[in-house]
């Protein structure tokens, strides 16, 4: 994190104004929020009912921007639009510094897209997914691994140290209190998915690869392939060959689209059906990440614990 050494000295008198911290999605904002508590100001660039696929850059946006003293992203290409913004920045007298959470993340650990090869006759995965290595996409939606939240909140206190060191300590605490209730979160979650006794699922988008990796999911298939495009009828006849051949008894839809496919698809099979959250819009809270990812829990544990 040395990257921001250099601009310790705005706030080490701990007078001046407050350090202005920019996220760009719900998830990274709850951390932020969490972490700065009232040392900083802390916003997020989409609106709460707003995801990262969707949004356009308005020139209010680009003020901000180049308003923050600090810009917290995802990376793995999921803000491109914000790599343009900054890049219309440069030259001006302030340039916005950014952090990636990403940095530092094993890149073993990255899941490339597309990660479905419908195969009825395939063994389960347990969440493991096999990719040529010309994939060049990484899945960005690494938030839903609570490990991985751990990692991006180191990523954030060290750099919060960094550019307002008067208030080092009180970013450290609350960084440590926040990372004692992750890891209570991934707790609870391995506890209640080691009990489940099926774990064959199927999502709406390729949006759960890491969580399910991370819990022993065996994620077999998704379905929406490419998001946004209507599957053919010849992938959705795949599709229910390895839902009926692995035995899956619950299709998971999202909250943000329309359920009325995989209603269809769950009266076809005869299997149940379902909302999990993949935590890109919602309220702008503290408690955001936590609250959706034991509301996801619920979900499961209701699904699949029978």
């Amino acid at each position: 994190m040395a990257c921001f050494l250099g601009v310790a000295s705005l706030y080490s008198a701990g007078t001046g104004p407050k350090p202005r911290i920019l996220t760009t999605i719900t998830p990274i904002f709850s951390w932020a929020s969490a972490v700065a508590g009232t040392n900083a100001i802390v916003e997020n660039l989409l609106p709460a009912d707003v995801g990262p696929h969707a949004f356009q850059l308005r020139p209010s946006d680009l003020r901000r921007i180049r308003q923050a003293d600090l810009i917290v992203a995802n990376g793995l290409g999921l803000e491109d639009w914000l790599d343009k913004a900054i890049g219309s920045n440069r030259g001006r007298s302030k340039a916005p510094r950014v952090l990636r959470v990403t940095e530092g993340w094993n890149l073993q650990l990255i899941h490339r897209l597309p990660i479905l090869e419908i195969d009825p006759a395939a063994k389960p995965t347990d969440g493991h997914h096999h990719h040529d290595d010309d994939d060049s996409t990484p899945n960005p939606h690494v938030w839903l691994d609570p490990w991985f939240a751990r990692h991006a909140v180191s990523n954030l206190v060290a750099a919060f140290r960094a550019i307002d060191p008067a208030n080092a300590d009180s970013y450290q605490a609350r960084a440590d209190a926040y990372q004692s209730r992750l890891a209570s979160l991934d707790r609870d979650l391995r506890e209640s998915i080691d009990r489940f006794p099926s774990k064959s699922i199927v999502t709406y988008h390729d949006a759960f690869p890491y969580f399910a990796r991370r819990y022993g999911l065996d994620l077999v298939g998704v379905v929406e392939e490419v998001p946004s495009v209507e599957p053919s009828p010849r992938y959705l006849a795949s599709l229910s060959k390895v839902i009926r051949a692995r035995g899956v008894r619950v299709i998971f839809t999202e909250p943000q689209f329309d359920p009325r496919l995989v209603r269809q698809l769950s009266k076809d099979l005869g299997v149940a059906f379902a909302e999990l959250d993949v935590l890109e819009t919602g309220p702008l809270a503290p408690s955001f990440y936590e609250d959706g990812m034991r509301r996801n829990l619920g979900t499961l544990r209701a699904m699949l614990a029978k």
